[in-house]
């Protein structure tokens, strides 16, 4: 090979215990990220009480909390485009490490507003702009987070990898239900709301500083050194958004809608459901925080039963059966859900299941669909957008139609509809994205005898090959 066109070898994977860190460091964003929105959800009823007007209808307060939710949301397509940026151009190690002091800072501050008592319409306005700068750190902390992992996973597991990232990313959640069953069951009648629900937010800024220090000691993955490596080689000028929006805007579009589901049906489960049990009347409230606290265990329990079948039946087809399972239990589990005492945790239990079933390919998705150069940008762009015009504004829709039909049916039936789209777009797309994902990406992470040369490798996209992407 001539000297104007030098090779690059690519930088040896990290043993499996160093991988092992790596994944729980990455994980610790996410894991205060969903922390977050499980006790928001879990405390949604307190926060439109106490920060809100108390001469206001109750079920109005509890949907101008839940549109704080949603209007936050808008922002997290700018932190994704922002620190997408950050990771894709110069370090996905460095994004993880400002997303994560953002994310629990905000959250936390949460607990220290004061109530709309004190200090009127700011206690809201408070609310908003801490909503609003977690959403913007949570951008572009989960996609960054997937792709780092996915980076550092082994050939044939990196289905394994993420699942183990989710699993300890959903844990946030489950600690979120945790503390507050333990909070809400230790404290007098009446202490809970006083500033019981202020622990569970002030929680989250040590959560976040011990999650800082382990990601500031992973390396970055072998696959995006090389990429680097080519990088200063050639000195190439990288943008990141530019490139991504120009070689796979149609991807990118389609992948929104793919995503549907997932952030419909994930911010549901997690916002929503403490809210939709508490309205069950046969459990009290600390039985309804039980009973979401079994919907994130079944989350995590498949979630890692589910990750290694991924890896064996591959992404086409662990998201069809993740889509089937979605669209087959989603209208049962939440009318179960909301009958009886015994009914409150079996239907938890399924719509927990479901979750955990589709979390898997759904998220694997994002950084296995886009060359390597722009992954987290493009899959961070689609996933942002996804959870901010669909997620975002699921709970108040959900609220909106509990309250016009008295029953789970029409929220349900609106899940299911972004299943079965889920589903269609996976027939039609999936099997096309995952061939030039594999044409264009060089596996590094799996291969470290291999060598890259840079007439090959695209310094943009990190592509091999020049196929123009559908």
């Amino acid at each position: 090979m001539s000297e104007a066109n030098p090779a690059v070898p690519v930088p040896s994977p990290l043993p499996r215990q160093d991988r092992r860190r790596t994944i729980i460091a990455a994980s610790a964003g996410n894991f205060v990220e969903w922390y977050d929105a499980g006790i928001y959800g879990i405390v949604a009823v307190v926060l439109a009480r106490k920060l809100f007007p108390s001469d206001v209808d109750p079920s109005i307060a509890l949907l101008n909390t839940y549109a704080v939710f949603a209007i936050s949301f808008l922002l997290r397509p700018l932190g994704g485009i922002v620190f997408g940026h950050i990771a894709d151009k110069l370090s996905r190690r460095r994004a993880l490490s400002v997303t994560i002091i953002m994310t629990s800072v905000a959250t936390g501050l949460i607990g220290l507003i004061p109530g709309y008592g004190t200090i009127g319409w700011f206690a809201p306005a408070l609310l908003l702009l801490l909503r609003l700068l977690q959403s913007m750190g949570t951008g572009g902390e989960y996609s960054t987070a997937i792709s780092f992992v996915y980076e550092h996973g082994e050939r044939g597991r990196k289905a394994v990898a993420v699942g183990r990232l989710t699993s300890l990313t959903f844990g946030g959640f489950l600690i979120g239900a945790l503390f507050s069953t333990i909070v809400s069951a230790a404290l007098p009648s009446g202490a809970y709301e006083t500033f019981g629900w202020r622990i569970l937010f002030l929680i989250a800024i040590p959560m976040g500083l011990v999650g800082w220090y382990l990601r500031r000691r992973t390396e970055e993955g072998p696959e995006f050194q090389a990429l680097q490596q080519v990088r200063r080689a050639t000195r190439a000028r990288v943008m990141p958004l530019f490139e991504a929006v120009r070689r796979y805007w149609r991807r990118i579009i389609v992948f929104t809608f793919f995503m549907g589901s997932w952030s419909v049906f994930a911010t549901l489960l997690t916002n929503y459901l403490p809210t939709f049990l508490h309205g069950n009347p046969s459990l009290s409230n600390t039985e309804a925080n039980a009973a979401n606290l079994l919907a994130s265990v079944m989350v995590v329990v498949f979630v890692l039963l589910f990750s290694p079948v991924a890896d064996r039946i591959g992404l086409r087809r662990a998201m069809i059966v993740a889509s089937v399972v979605l669209v087959v239990g989603i209208v049962p589990g939440y009318a179960i859900a909301g009958s009886g005492l015994a009914g409150g945790f079996l239907g938890a239990a399924i719509l927990g299941t479901c979750k955990g079933v589709l979390a898997v390919p759904a998220l694997l998705a994002i950084s296995q669909i886009f060359p390597a150069g722009i992954r987290v940008t493009a899959g961070g762009l689609s996933y942002n957008i996804s959870a901010s015009v669909l997620g975002g504004t699921a709970p108040v829709i959900a609220v909106w139609l509990n309250g016009v039909s008295h029953n789970s049916l029409l929220f349900s039936a609106y899940l299911v509809f972004y299943g079965i789209l889920t589903l269609v777009i996976t027939l039609v797309c999936a099997k096309r994205w995952i061939a030039e994902s594999a044409e264009h990406s060089g596996d590094a992470a799996t291969n470290p005898s291999a060598v890259l040369s840079v007439a090959r490798i695209d310094p943009a996209t990190g592509e091999l090959g020049t196929t123009e992407p559908a």
